[in-house]
């Protein structure tokens, strides 16, 4: 899976925060939180950006009818000018394919950075 993202302005400030762009989450890089990756001002907060780009790539192996185990590494980046290092999340995961789509379990690792995050991620319903 392939997301890209840009709004062409010149400060992202000009945007209402509803229209920068974070990325993070069971959608885009597993192993953070969700819309945990972006840049932050003097406080911490986040504040969004210009640019998003999120790669996935993930296999998934039949165990049984409906059961399948999965493993994948995600890597992407919110950003104003793509100088800063892509977080990297990698991990494990079960899917139970159902009528109305799957269910999917996965433990994941936000393993670029120093103290490495886990998160555990559910998600239901077909990807979109």
């Amino acid at each position: 899976r392939a997301d890209q993202g840009a709004v062409w302005v010149e400060d992202v400030q000009e945007l209402p925060p509803s229209l920068r762009f974070f990325t993070g989450g069971d959608m885009t890089v597993r192993g953070f939180g969700y819309q945990d990756i972006s840049p932050v001002d003097e406080n911490g907060d986040r504040l969004g950006a210009k640019y998003a780009t999120a790669l996935s790539l993930e296999y998934d192996y039949k165990v049984a009818e409906k059961w399948r185990v999965a493993t994948f590494v995600d890597t992407g980046t919110a950003t104003n000018d793509y100088t800063e290092d892509w977080k990297v999340g990698t991990g494990v995961g079960v899917r139970w394919l159902t009528p109305v789509g799957a269910v999917r379990l996965d433990l994941a690792f936000g393993v670029s950075e120093d103290q490495v995050p886990m998160r555990i991620h559910f998600t239901l319903g077909p990807e979109l």
